[in-house]
């Protein structure tokens, strides 16, 4: 018999509240057992020569399993972070993506705001202000009326699953105005329902000369505890290729932002460990480019941060329109920690533990 949504919810709860020792040790059993293959991956990816050599593999595989138990780090972050010739203090300045899933995880499940950023239609709803362009959900057949009634009015337009992450999913679409195409584009969105149907942000010159092709977006992450807003990353995803979305996870790279300037202080970094010191496709230098309007940024920042106040933390993502300034693109209340920490080259634990806590 299938679990209630409220039981699953008790049942998530109290692992999350379990005592620290022992939550330590699920979340890395959990981990080893759903990802079976991913310390060998990880080797493959990072240190393909290790892979010929049995006993090098072995020593290897287990200095990973002994770090995502003392750090709780996944496989790649050994890599990316350069544990392997880090005393444990150094490593213990980085928040593994294993303790950062625990952190945010009980902030959201103890708020229904922060259950509202998985959803990317009532993000919209509670945000629509900030979004400054027509979003509309698909989620029937009745709803193909309403669709049509859009594409009357954006043609092109960008398709993305309600629940969805790192750029998955994502697909830039147009029709024209025949029935028959419009009814099988629109089939295509029933067969991963709910989604959402995005208006194109009308990316500005300043932005779009990193890489045409994706809209290049800010990722600004803030924890608001209800006086103060203590910014805890903020850096670049810039796309490149044809790929027309910017997510390290989906072939994009990663740089740095001075916070207070708005400059792009490092290299961009992709999440297999190659440093970007100019765009590949765009000829653009990345260390010293200059993000627009900055101070106008940071105020949309200072307002959206008040639209749902017990969602303390949340990852902002915001793209520089040609012809409405700063837009939301989404809120992330489970926002990664590894994009601050591959682009500076650097562990962020003081400013997680003085505003989460540590796990």
């Amino acid at each position: 018999m299938p679990l209630t949504s409220a039981i699953k919810k008790k049942v998530k709860l109290a692992v999350l509240n379990l005592p620290t020792p022992l939550l330590r040790c699920f979340v890395v059993a959990r981990r080893l057992a759903s990802h079976s293959d991913e310390v060998k991956d990880a080797i493959k990816t990072f240190s393909p020569s290790t892979v010929c050599d049995k006993d090098a593999l072995s020593r290897l595989g287990r200095a990973i399993i002994v770090d995502m138990l003392r750090h709780l780090i996944t496989p790649d972050e050994y890599f990316l972070y350069g544990f392997a010739g880090k005393t444990e203090a150094e490593k213990d300045a980085f928040v593994g993506d294993m303790e950062r899933t625990v952190l945010c995880s009980r902030m959201y499940n103890s708020n229904s705001a922060g259950l509202v950023y998985m959803d990317k239609m009532a993000t919209y709803r509670h945000f629509s202000l900030f979004f400054k362009r027509e979003v509309i959900e698909i989620a029937k057949e009745g709803d193909f009326e309403a669709y049509c009634a859009f594409v009357d009015r954006h043609a092109t337009y960008m398709v993305k699953p309600s629940c969805s992450s790192r750029g998955n999913g994502i697909r830039k679409e147009t029709v024209g105005s025949e029935a028959k195409e419009r009814r099988l584009a629109f089939r295509r969105m029933l067969g991963s329902v709910p989604c959402v149907v995005e208006e194109l942000i009308d990316q500005g010159d300043e932005m779009a000369v990193l890489h045409p092709q994706s809209v290049n977006t800010i990722r600004y992450a803030t924890f608001y505890d209800g006086q103060s807003i203590h910014v805890i990353c903020c850096f670049v995803k810039i796309g490149r290729g044809s790929s027309v979305v910017d997510n390290g996870g989906a072939g994009g790279f990663l740089a740095a932002v001075d916070e207070d300037t708005g400059k792009i202080i490092t290299p961009g970094r992709t999440e297999l460990g190659e440093v970007i010191d100019v765009h590949p496709d765009t000829g653009v230098k990345i260390v010293g480019y200059q993000i627009p309007a900055w101070n106008d940024l940071r105020s949309m920042v200072a307002e959206l941060v008040k639209v749902l106040p017990e969602q303390k933390y949340v990852g902002w993502d915001l793209a520089w329109s040609g012809t409405k300034g700063w837009v939301l693109v989404e809120g992330n209340s489970g926002g990664q920690f590894v994009g601050p920490q591959i682009s500076r080259r650097q562990g962020i634990r003081p400013i997680i533990e003085s505003t989460f806590g540590r796990l």
